[in-house]
């Protein structure tokens, strides 16, 4: 192989690096509706409820990693570019954890018109 092709094929390893270890945000689960989903549906959102909140969770150590690793890598960094920085964290961090919530509590809406339209069948 020469040294042509030894160089085009690192360079495509290294660009398709960071595709490969991208902070992926997780898909938001579907939650059924309590009011007409089997007990069966919402145990299996109740799964996919803790698997979102989980992978979120997974994205903000993946950005916060990532974040720590690009001030390293800054020389001399501007204190006011950091400052600008964490305050771009913090808002995803914000963001990500009130998505979190939301969720929890959609869900658990539901869990309630479960449980309510289970005793109005009694």
């Amino acid at each position: 192989m020469n040294m042509t092709m030894r160089n085009a094929i690192g360079c495509c390893i290294l660009l398709a690096c960071p595709v490969a270890y991208a902070c992926d945000y997780p898909k938001r689960p579907t939650i059924p509706d309590g009011s007409s989903a089997s007990r069966d549906e919402l145990m299996l959102a109740k799964e996919d409820v803790n698997k979102y909140i989980a992978g979120v969770d997974e994205y903000l150590t993946c950005i916060e990693t990532d974040e720590t690793a690009a001030v390293d890598a800054l020389e001399d960094p501007d204190p006011t570019e950091l400052k600008r920085r964490d305050e771009v964290l913090e808002k995803k961090f914000d963001a990500a954890n009130d998505e979190k919530a939301l969720v929890g509590e959609q869900f658990n809406l539901q869990v309630r018109a479960y449980n309510d339209a289970r005793k109005d069948a009694e």
